[in-house]
C-alpha cells in the first residue's frame, strides 16, 4: 500500500482504476523508500499499520456470494514531502 499527499493524473486521461506502471520503486540501505515518476522523486519511509486488513475476492458460485481472502497488508509507504525533480544531462 502507498499513502501520498495529492493526486496522480495520467496524461492520457486514463483512470486509475485501469492497471499500469505509475513509476519505479526502489530503496536505499538507510531503508528510505524511493518512488521516481517521469523525471521526478518522492522519498518516503515503511510503516507498519496499526491494525492489517486482509484484501478479499468476491465469489460467486452456486448462487451463494461469499469472499475469499487473497492477501493481507501489514504496511505501507509513506511519502509525505514534495517530489524532487531529478535533472539530466542534456543531449549534445
Amino acid at each position: 500500500m502507498i499513502e501520498m499527499q495529492g493526486e496522480i493524473e495520467r496524461k492520457d486521461g486514463g483512470g486509475l482504476d485501469e492497471k499500469f506502471d505509475i513509476g519505479t520503486l526502489s530503496t536505499s540501505s538507510t531503508g528510505s523508500i524511493f518512488l521516481t515518476i517521469g523525471y521526478h522523486q518522492l522519498e518516503g519511509s515503511r510503516v507498519p499499520l496499526k491494525k492489517p486488513f486482509a484484501i478479499l475476492e468476491k465469489d460467486t458460485s452456486e448462487g451463494s456470494t461469499g469472499y475469499q481472502v487473497v492477501g493481507v497488508v501489514r504496511e505501507k509507504y509513506k511519502f509525505s514531502a514534495r517530489p524532487r525533480p531529478l535533472i539530466s544531462k542534456p543531449r549534445a
